[in-house]
């Protein structure tokens, strides 16, 4: 009974969003949230609409995979999904980690759109994803009888989509998704607004003001009383990355991001 429930309300929302697409208007100048999932990008983007007072779409679910990946290999089209599900772009700020890895889609189809790319430490950003799946972040491989993973999650965890090979085990795969994710943000870089989760949470009110600052949003609402509302599960930041990772797995990741970490400045643990 329980099930059955939740597929109506399912249903229901699809249906609404239906409707709603069917009267919407796309949005041609919307700012854009990327990042990799679990990078802040959720927390970043909620609070910067209610800074500036924008209309906001928080996550697609229409892009979710397996149709991401689908339009990356070029089997779906991305501009007739836009006109599909018109209701989800027309708003004034659209935030969907999935579009991180269709950038080259998205520019194209939303020339005058104005990006902003999250970025979080890859040690933390994998360590909050594998809280979320409540998977540990130890072992040498995983168990499809021990945890229960739904399909988009063994794509996610598969290294072979994002650049790696099969033989690789889920962090690996995982560090290879967030290498993925900046490798579309330094590609496109010149026409992105870099930010840092890190900095975010050091000053999170400063931070939201200078971020819309930058892209000419004035405040019109006051959200010192948003600032620490958890707008997605928290992931355990208390504990060191050796604890969770283990050392053969954290330099495995360490070895897979190193590149990207040197660029923007997130130390070896060694170092």
């Amino acid at each position: 009974m329980a099930e059955l429930l939740i597929q109506i309300k399912k249903y229901r929302k699809r249906l609404a969003c239906y409707v709603k697409s069917r009267f919407a208007a796309v949005n041609e100048r919307p700012i854009v949230v990327l990042g990799n999932q679990k990078s802040g990008t959720s927390a970043i983007a909620h609070l910067l609409a209610d800074f500036g007072g924008l209309s906001k779409t928080i996550d697609i679910p229409p892009l979710w995979s397996p149709v991401v990946l689908k339009i990356m290999r070029g089997q779906i089209d991305f501009a007739n999904l836009v006109r599909r599900h018109k209701f989800y772009f027309s708003t004034d700020l659209i935030k969907e980690p999935s579009m991180t890895f269709i950038t080259d889609h998205v520019i194209e189809r939303f020339p005058n759109a104005r990006y902003i790319f999250i970025i979080r430490d890859p040690r933390d950003n994998i360590r909050s994803i594998l809280n979320r799946i409540n998977v540990p972040g130890h072992l040498p491989g995983l168990d499809g009888k021990s945890f229960k993973i739904k399909s988009s999650q063994r794509i996610m965890l598969d290294a072979s989509m994002w650049g790696g090979n099969k033989t690789e085990n889920y962090v690996e795969a995982l560090a290879h998704k967030w290498n993925k994710a900046v490798d579309n943000y330094v590609f496109y870089r010149e026409r992105m607004i870099l930010a840092k989760y890190e900095e975010f949470l050091a000053d999170k009110y400063g931070f939201i003001a200078n971020l819309a600052k930058q892209l000419g949003i004035t405040e019109r609402v006051d959200i010192k009383d948003k600032l620490d509302v958890q707008y997605q599960p928290r992931g355990d930041r208390n504990v060191l990355w050796k604890d969770f990772f283990g050392i053969e797995n954290l330099m495995r990741l360490e070895r897979i991001c190193s590149t990207w970490m040197k660029e923007f400045g997130y130390s070896e643990s060694s170092k």
